[in-house]
């Protein structure tokens, strides 16, 4: 049987202080990796540098887009060079235009070689497109900049994401959604044809697949002076929309009743920690929440089994990887209340109004002093890397009947 080739670009250079976004993309390309799809397509891995130094069970085709360049290309990148380096104001506009001129030379190299080794359409496993008009399915995680209030990171990046939505997506022949919410709001925010977009349901980080002793656990707990069932964990990057605030002046109402316990916030600064850290030194909390930055996933996994709850009050969904990643290990969750949280969780955890810090303190309260066993999750099969492959194998077939209309 004759294969069709669906071509995956990579960035191998993705950090892990990204946060969800890292978890979520290295997790989906092993899981294209090891799935054994059906015989009518081939999975090739693209990367675009050359130098890539990874390897994969699928096939892999690397090239740099000006390996082969001619000497306009070499004089336009040495012309880039000068005029950066000169640094001059009045160089900007001559600099835009002539990267202009280099991306469009470096976006006709990518397609000939895509069209030379047969790719038939690509499929980006994170929110992205291409702007070389080459068939593509994309996956998509939130409208953040309309399905909710309008924060810093939103507004500073308004002219992308509305650019992103107006020029990038729309040309994707079939977009993935991680719920049904997310499609539905999808829906609703733009004039996209409902019939382009599907659900791969989301999915836990690998972190639930790690295993760390006992006594392994107790040094990483003992290290950063937390004990078992005496925390929180709110595993989140800094941004304002993660909600921080609201899960602090929660803490502080708590403390009044049980003043031995603990706040534990982990992930990088995207522009709002300083902010945090003087709120809470005006609090006098200093002592009792703990900034731990980026930790490693055995010192997460270990917050996770010995946390009283994740609690989560972020006002972005509608879908978020560290709830599902909590169930999964059996950790309480309580969750701000979105409808996408309640499609990917059931009622699984205890739910809060995200703007009400009373509301959530009563429901920290009540979490302390639970005495009966956490519930099983119920949603463990429906959002697993296993559901997103099925999911993801059935849109790529309906997208080859598409795409087999044209050369």
């Amino acid at each position: 049987m004759h294969k069709v080739k669906i071509g995956i670009p990579f960035n191998e250079n993705y950090a892990p202080n990204a946060g969800g976004g890292f978890s979520y993309t290295t997790q989906l390309l092993k899981a294209i990796d090891d799935y054994q799809f059906n015989d009518e397509i081939e999975i090739v891995f693209l990367d675009f540098t050359g130098k890539t130094k990874l390897t994969f069970n699928q096939s892999l085709l690397s090239f740099h887009p000006f390996k082969n360049a001619g000497f306009s290309d070499f004089i336009r990148k040495t012309i880039l060079l000068v005029l950066r380096k000169l640094g001059f104001r009045p160089f900007k506009h001559l600099i835009n235009r002539i990267e202009h001129l280099h991306a469009g030379a470096r976006d006709q190299y990518i397609v000939k070689n895509l069209r030379s080794n047969n790719i038939a359409l690509l499929f980006y496993a994170n929110p992205d497109g291409n702007t070389f008009n080459y068939p593509f399915i994309t996956t998509h995680w939130d409208i953040g900049h309309e399905s909710t209030y309008m924060f810093p990171e939103f507004a500073e990046s308004l002219k992308s994401r509305q650019n992103y939505y107006n020029h990038v997506i729309v040309k994707a022949l079939a977009i993935l959604t991680e719920t049904e919410t997310g499609k539905k709001e999808l829906i609703r925010y733009t004039n996209l044809n409902k019939d382009r977009i599907s659900v791969m349901p989301m999915f836990p980080g690998n972190i639930i697949n790690q295993h760390v002793e006992q006594s392994e656990q107790h040094l990483i707990l003992q290290q950063y002076g937390l004990n078992k069932n005496e925390f929180f964990i709110y595993p989140a990057q800094f941004w304002a929309h993660k909600n921080h605030i609201t899960l602090i002046d929660a803490f502080k109402l708590l403390l009044s009743k049980r003043p031995n316990l603990k706040l534990v916030l982990t992930g990088s600064d995207k522009g709002n920690l300083e902010y945090i850290k003087f709120y809470l030194n005006n609090n006098n909390l200093k002592g009792d929440v703990k900034m731990l930055g980026f930790v490693s996933n055995a010192e997460l996994y270990t917050f996770y089994k010995n946390a009283i709850a994740l609690t989560m009050p972020t006002f972005l969904g509608p879908s978020n990887m560290p709830p599902l990643e909590a169930a999964n290990l059996g950790c309480p969750v309580l969750l701000s209340d979105l409808e996408g949280h309640r499609e990917l969780m059931g009622d699984y955890p205890t739910y809060f109004d995200p703007l009400n810090a009373e509301d959530l303190a009563e429901k920290m309260w009540l979490q302390v002093n639970a005495i009966s066993e956490q519930k099983p999750f119920p949603h463990q099969t429906k959002f697993s890397t296993a559901s997103a492959m099925e999911a993801l194998e059935k849109t790529f077939l309906k997208v080859l009947k598409i795409r087999k209309n044209w050369a």
